[in-house]
């Protein structure tokens, strides 16, 4: 081989590696950098699962406590409604409707109504 030949060859060789070395460092660090933010993601990730799953549970129970609230509105809702059912065609104009909402309204405002003093 001609000596100019080695030459270039040597040459390129080195600056080849000069190029390789930084470059394989950085990618060295940026590897690093990539498995810091996993593990700093995956920690984040658990208390988001832990947060969804408090909220999850609490709405939960807010659903249960809303059916038991809703429970006797939907009952009474219910006996007015086959009250008025098995009325006769004729019973079912607006003044005894007005007279049956009249005699609800006081029997809700009456029994259903809050003991004064107390707080809940």
């Amino acid at each position: 081989m001609a000596p100019m030949l080695q030459i270039v060859i040597a040459v390129v060789l080195v600056v080849l590696c000069a190029a390789l070395v930084p470059l394989l460092l950085q990618m060295k660090r940026t590897a690093a950098a990539v498995e810091r933010l996993a593990d700093s993601a995956r920690e984040d990730l658990g208390g988001i699962a832990r947060d969804i799953h408090e909220v999850r549970t609490r709405l939960d129970g807010l659903a249960d406590l809303a059916a038991a609230t809703l429970a006797l509105p939907a009952a009474l809702g219910d006996a007015v409604a086959r009250l008025f059912r098995t009325m006769p065609e004729e019973a079912r104009t607006p003044r005894w409707v007005g007279l049956v909402l009249a005699g609800l309204k006081w029997v809700l405002n009456t029994f259903l109504r809050p003991k004064e003093g107390s707080h809940e």
